[in-house]
C-alpha cells in the first residue's frame, strides 16, 4: 500500500505539472476549436484513456519487473530522449525555426481517415486516442513511477501504481487543460507555456545527466557555489567488518542522500546500509549506474547493498530521476 500512496501523492504534486508540460499540447490540440461544453467532454475522455493506458502499462510492466529489471542507464535514455523532445516543443512554441513543427506527435494516417469517415465522432475519438497515446511521451516522473511499477513485479500491483498516479494527476491536469484550450490562442500563453516546457526540459536532461553518473549536473554546481568547504568525509577510508566487507551508511531523506563514509578500497567487498526515515518520492529508489544497481527503499526502514568496486575515480549514485546524486570516491 505504500507504494500506491505514495504514486497518488506525487501525481498530485509534481506529476500533474510534469505530466501537463509534455503531454499538454496533444490535450489541447484535440479539444481547443471545441465549445466550452465540449471541450470539457474531450477533456474527460482524454484524461480515461489516459488512465486505461497507464493501468494496462502498469499491468505489463509489472509483469516484466517479476524477470526483466530496467537498467539505470535505459532509464536515464528515455529521460535524455524525454527531455530533447521537449526543448523542441519549446522551440515549436516559441516559433525558433520552422523545423521544430516536426516535433509533434500526432496520430497515424489511418486515424485520421477514420475521422474524416465519422465526422460527428471525431471530437469524441481525437481526445480518447491522444490520451491513449500519452504513453509513449512521459514525462520524467512518470518514467520514476514505472521504475516502481516494473520494480514491484506483480502485475495487479503495477497496475495499481500507474493508475493511481494517473489518478493523482488528473485534477492538476484537468483544471489546465480546460483552460488551455481557450489560452494557447493568447501569443503570451505561448511564451509562458514554452518556458515551463524549457524548465522542465532541463531539469530532465539534468536527471538524465545524473544517471549517467556524470559530477556535471545543476546541483553539483549549486552546491560547489555555495559550499565552502569540500571533501571533509573524503580523507576517511571505510572501515572493514568480520566478514571482510567495507562498511558505510547512507542516510536516506525525501531530499537526498548523506554518508558516513565516501572512500573505499578498489577490489574490496562494499556493505551499504541505506536508512530511510519517512522518505517519500524518487529518493527511494537508489541507483549506483555504473554498477546497474537499483534498489526501491521502504519508507521507513533499512535496505543492505553489497557490491565490489573494481575501477579508481569517482562512483556516482542517484535516484531515479537524477534528481538527488552524490558519490563515493575508490582508490
Amino acid at each position: 500500500m505504500g507504494n500506491i500512496w505514495l504514486a497518488f501523492l506525487t501525481g498530485l504534486t509534481s506529476g500533474g505539472i510534469s505530466c501537463m508540460a509534455v503531454q499538454g499540447g496533444l490535450l489541447a490540440s484535440s479539444v481547443s476549436a471545441q465549445p466550452l461544453e465540449e471541450r470539457k467532454r474531450g477533456v474527460a475522455l482524454f484524461l480515461l484513456s489516459k488512465l486505461i493506458a497507464y493501468s494496462v502499462l502498469g499491468l505489463l510492466l509489472g509483469a516484466l519487473g517479476s524477470f526483466l529489471a530496467l537498467s539505470t542507464r535505459m532509464q536515464a535514455g528515455l529521460q535524455l530522449i524525454t527531455g530533447l523532445f521537449m526543448l523542441a516543443t519549446a522551440g515549436r512554441l516559441l516559433d525558433v525555426h520552422p523545423v521544430f513543427r516536426y516535433f509533434v506527435i500526432q496520430p497515424p494516417s489511418w486515424v485520421y481517415r477514420l475521422l474524416r469517415k465519422k465526422a460527428k465522432d471525431a471530437s469524441y475519438l481525437a481526445p480518447a486516442l491522444l490520451g491513449a497515446m500519452t504513453v509513449f511521451i512521459p514525462c520524467g516522473v512518470t518514467q520514476a513511477m514505472m521504475v516502481i511499477a516494473m520494480a514491484s513485479g506483480n502485475p495487479i500491483l503495477g497496475a495499481l501504481i500507474m493508475a493511481t498516479f494517473t489518478l493523482g494527476t488528473s485534477p492538476v491536469f484537468a483544471a489546465l487543460g480546460v483552460s488551455m484550450a481557450s489560452l494557447v490562442e493568447n501569443k503570451r500563453f505561448g511564451v509562458i507555456a514554452a518556458v515551463l516546457v524549457l524548465i522542465f526540459a532541463v531539469l530532465s536532461l539534468n536527471g538524465a545527466v545524473g544517471l549517467y553518473g556524470s559530477p556535471y549536473t545543476l546541483q553539483n554546481f549549486y552546491k560547489a557555489a555555495t559550499t565552502t568547504s569540500f571533501g571533509s568525509r573524503r580523507g576517511i577510508v571505510a572501515g572493514v567488518n568480520n566478514q571482510g566487507r567495507q562498511t558505510a551508511v547512507v542516510n536516506v531523506s525525501s531530499g537526498g542522500y548523506l554518508t558516513d563514509t565516501a572512500t573505499f578500497r578498489s577490489g574490496v567487498p562494499v556493505e551499504l546500509t541505506l536508512v530511510s526515515k519517512n522518505v517519500n518520492g524518487c529518493a527511494r529508489a537508489f541507483t549506483i549506474p555504473a554498477m546497474n544497481i537499483s534498489k526501491i527503499l521502504p519508507v521507513n526502514g533499512t535496505e543492505k547493498i553489497v557490491f565490489t568496486p573494481n575501477r579508481r575515480g569517482r562512483l556516482a549514485f542517484s535516484c531515479s530521476m537524477g534528481m538527488f546524486t552524490g558519490s563515493f570516491e575508490i582508490i
